[in-house]
């Protein structure tokens, strides 16, 4: 009714953050991501040309599936918003006859309705930083069973998530610990503060304290979910120093021999963050000396805390 309403244009920027993130836009600008993924379609679409995607986005996967010589793809996005101006960018860029984009979450498409048949090759990106946090598991392998035919590919093939021990840097330090501040003892706050913290360390210069290590692997091709498991990892020490606790990263296998890995030492331009789990405090560490982590999945989330 009034276009230049202050309070609704407010209230609809809020409500705009809420449906479509913010964190889509450097997700979509990823280079190395997109690099990556095109380098593994061309690969993949070479004898397979029916294609399904799992979260469309902007439709860029898919439109790189058909510019690797895929005939038809469909591609399904759960969120409204995002799929709605997904067919008006399919369209601004001409492939509309090629491109269905349907919007639902995959577990509802359904064989002959949304697909005519079973599909050569699925893609999706449907990461979150801790790789689980986004219902991966539950959508590769309810997309597997029902929609892959036999014999078929999926982009990605597998993932690892791995950790190692972070050396103390001050600017991550202030980030999750506060001590003092002219003279005044504030560490207290630490205890309500929570151990796990979700950091782009892109700009900084991140040390570990340990090799790297496998805390869990996938394997998409499975026929089983990954789920309610436990372990507790030994990691020994390998420089004397200072320890926040551990940082976590992703490796991506996307397909073959193609990778996607956003270790925060090497790749300073990922999009995805980087989750650090906290100590209590900092702790001094010497060579030799070995930490116990408790490592714990579950179906969408990942818990690690440190033991002794």
């Amino acid at each position: 009714i009034n276009p230049n309403l202050l309070e609704a244009k407010v209230n609809v920027e809020d409500i705009s953050q809420k449906i479509v993130p913010r964190w889509h836009i450097p997700m979509i600008n990823d280079h190395e991501r997109n690099k990556k993924y095109f380098e593994a379609i061309k690969k993949a679409v070479n004898d397979h040309y029916d294609v399904l995607e799992i979260g469309t986005g902007t439709g860029l996967l898919s439109m790189m599936a058909i510019d690797s010589g895929a005939k038809k793809v469909i591609t399904c996005e759960m969120n409204e918003s995002i799929s709605g101006i997904a067919k008006k960018i399919v369209s601004k860029n001409g492939y509309q006859e090629q491109i269905c984009v349907i919007n639902k979450i995959s577990t509802d498409l359904t064989l002959g309705k949304d697909l005519p048949q079973k599909v050569d090759l699925i893609i999706s990106e449907i990461f979150s930083s801790e790789l689980v946090g986004e219902g991966i598991q539950i959508s590769i392998l309810d997309a597997k069973k029902r929609l892959l035919k036999e014999n078929g590919k999926m982009i990605p093939e597998g993932a690892e998530l791995k950790l190692a021990l972070l050396e103390n840097n001050s600017e991550i330090r202030d980030k999750c610990f506060t001590d003092k501040m002219y003279n005044y003892d504030l560490s207290d706050f630490n205890e309500i503060t929570g151990n796990k913290f979700s950091l782009n360390l892109g700009d900084l210069d991140i040390s570990f304290l340990s090799d790297e290590k496998i805390a869990f692997k996938f394997d998409f091709y499975s026929d089983k979910i990954n789920k309610a498991k436990q372990k507790v990892l030994e990691i020994p020490v390998i420089n004397n120093g200072t320890c926040l606790g551990i940082v976590t990263w992703m490796k991506i296998n996307l397909y073959e021999e193609i990778n996607l890995e956003n270790n925060p030492t090497n790749n300073k331009n990922s999009h995805w963050t980087n989750v650090i789990y906290t100590f209590d405090k900092p702790l001094e560490v010497l060579k030799g000396n070995i930490l116990k982590i408790k490592a714990s999945l579950f179906i969408d989330s990942i818990w690690f805390e440190f033991i002794n």
